[in-house]
């Protein structure tokens, strides 16, 4: 860039170039005072600020549970049944905790066939909708559909027997309510949910917070870890992201895949006529 700018000097001075050119090029400049612009400081021709280097600043990574044995704590700690439902929803859906705060019954299906709760999509699922919460939480984008494993429709269905345990036959329309403190029966609040990470940090020796779970299922999707490997565009469906912008900061490659990556590289042989 500093050879086509200064080429262009050269040719502003021989009349090769209109000089309006040279302008759209470099402009002048009041250098102040300092070790470049002298005592009184001077003017100083640059480039303009369409063709100046910016410094890049490389988007950090989010946060995730990155050691098996981390996640493996973590999913089998002892939980009562309600919580251990919200930890499995989060971990292996990829909600946000707003998401999963506003969530009703009517949007939990379940079952193989699910015609009968007049909807076609066959499997178990949710449906993440912005209802007219209790509790302040929402949904932050869109309507959309998530796919769950067999293993959070167990832990939902332990907490379902818990809460008529405790409830009865409740109307309240939120998934997750309070069961266990004076305020049973009201929808659960972030402050419940703040509570409980606390305790589940405490009991795993590590800070974990909701939207870790949320990050750690993105970063096992597109790296294939204890799950098939999926393409950025599908995990941008799952999470409910409107671009895919949004989504790729969870396929920002670790120096060690790097490392592997080069360290694995086939190299021809000296003897191989194609590396001759």
């Amino acid at each position: 860039m500093t050879a086509v700018v200064e080429f262009f000097k050269w040719a502003e001075a021989a009349a090769v170039v209109e000089p309006a050119l040279s302008g759209l090029i470099y402009e002048p400049r009041y250098i102040a005072a300092g070790v470049y612009g002298g005592e009184q400081g001077r003017i100083r021709q640059v480039k303009v600020p369409e063709l100046q280097a910016r410094s890049h600043q490389e988007t950090a990574s989010p946060e995730w549970i990155e050691f098996p044995r981390a996640r493996a704590v973590l999913l089998n700690l002892e939980l009562v049944a309600r919580d251990r439902f919200l930890v499995d929803l989060l971990f292996f859906t990829g909600l946000r905790i707003g998401e999963a705060l506003a969530l009703f019954r009517q949007d939990v299906h379940f079952l193989a066939e699910n015609s009968g709760l007049g909807c076609r999509i066959r499997g178990p699922h949710i449906h993440v909708r912005s209802n007219e919460v209790l509790n302040g939480a929402r949904a932050k984008t869109g309507p959309r559909w998530v796919p769950v494993p067999d293993r959070v429709v167990f832990s939902y269905e332990d907490y379902l027997l818990d809460r008529r345990d405790i409830l009865g036959l409740d109307s309240n329309p939120h998934v997750f309510v309070n069961l266990y403190r004076s305020s049973r029966g009201t929808a659960m609040s972030y402050a419940g949910v703040v509570d409980l990470f606390q305790r589940i940090s405490v009991s795993v020796s590590s800070r974990i917070r909701p939207h870790m779970l949320r990050h750690t299922r993105a970063t096992m999707w597109l790296r294939g870890i204890d799950t098939p490997r999926l393409d950025l565009d599908t995990v941008r469906v799952l999470l409910g992201h409107a671009s895919l912008e949004a989504t790729s900061i969870y396929a920002h490659s670790r120096a060690e895949d790097l490392r592997a990556a080069v360290s694995n590289a086939s190299l021809p042989g000296i003897g191989d006529e194609k590396g001759r």
